[in-house]
């Protein structure tokens, strides 16, 4: 019975030791380890973080969600997901002072430096999140927290922003307008094909014509061509008449050339003679040539003969006795 009870509690001992080590190991011997905590507030919804989630910083393992809250104002009921972290400051070492303790941690000075906490999807099938600090200097700093905790400022989830602008999208409304369009589209299509239906009957239509005029100018052609060959021989007798013409137009220009020269000769001294002709009655009619008065007296007496002329035969139209009896006038 002894022996019994001493297996039996040798055998707890020996469970309660694994229990203790498996603990230890799975727990990366962290519950010796000095811890720092610090809040963080969400604006936001933070659907999957839960507690024990780890916290990271960029990638690497430096604590874990301890506690998730929430603290509305009484006066405007504005809520704040409150979330508590530990962080392990054996993780973290300074590079001027070794490993870092609880009280060489300066959260408030790292976070002057940029020190920020955002949320990231730890898995997109199941939704998890985790806690992951990064230095983002350019962000803005947001602080709720008045208690002795230390607070990192909050980042939302990357995806968050996008997640709420898509959210405030009016998607009935595009959708609607999507389906108005697409119904557009629909009677455009019906539209065209029945255009394209129409233009293939006008194309058949035009297609039997262009065949019957195609013919028809094909007979035109052979028309043409027949008219075109007559042309041609009706051209090569002309041309045979033309040469003929003015070989024998050569041969009596040829034949007449010498009556040519001679006529010609005859005309330039006879042009030659009306010429001396013509200087010889300029000379004679020029001012103050001898034959120029000659011929002012002789126009004179012309002139005064006339003028007798006419007296005696208005005094004949007058007196026709005048002849017998004298031209006394009473």
């Amino acid at each position: 019975m002894k022996r019994n009870a001493l297996l039996t509690g040798s055998f707890v001992l020996a469970g309660l030791a694994l229990i203790v080590a498996g603990v230890l190991w799975l727990g990366g011997r962290s519950l010796f380890s000095q811890r720092v905590e610090a809040g963080i507030y969400y604006r936001g919804a933070v659907t999957g973080l839960v507690v024990g989630a780890p916290v990271t910083f960029r990638g690497v393992p430096v604590g874990q969600v301890k506690a998730i809250g929430i603290e509305v104002d009484s006066r405007t009921l504005h809520a704040l997901i409150a979330v508590v972290v530990q962080i392990q400051t054996g993780a973290v070492r300074l590079s001027d002072q070794g490993s870092a303790t609880a009280e060489k941690l300066d959260i408030p000075g790292l976070v002057q430096r940029g020190l920020r906490a955002r949320l990231v999807a730890q898995s997109v099938v199941t939704g998890q999140k985790t806690i992951e600090l990064d230095f983002l200097p350019q962000t803005p700093v947001t602080l709720y927290s008045r208690g002795p905790r230390p607070e990192i400022p909050g980042l939302g989830d990357r995806f968050g922003a996008l997640a709420d602008q898509v959210a405030e999208l009016p998607l009935r409304d595009t959708v609607a307008e999507v389906r108005a369009v697409v119904n557009e589209m629909r009677l455009t299509l019906q539209s065209t094909q029945r255009a394209i239906d129409g233009l293939q009957v006008v194309l058949a239509g035009a297609a039997t014509e262009v065949n019957g005029i195609g013919t028809e100018a094909r007979r035109t052609l052979a028309v043409a061509g027949g008219a075109v060959r007559q042309v041609q021989v009706s051209a090569v007798g002309t041309l045979d008449a033309v040469t003929r013409l003015s070989e024998s137009s050569r041969r009596t220009i040829e034949g007449t050339q010498p009556e040519l020269q001679r006529t010609l000769s005859g005309a330039r001294e006879a042009s030659e003679s009306a010429r001396l002709a013509m200087d010889r009655v300029a000379e004679l009619t020029a001012p103050g040539a001898a034959l120029r008065g000659d011929l002012d007296a002789a126009v004179r007496d012309l002139s005064q003969a006339a003028r007798g002329l006419r007296d005696w035969s208005e005094l004949l139209e007058e007196k026709p006795n005048a002849v017998i009896f004298g031209n006394r006038r009473e």
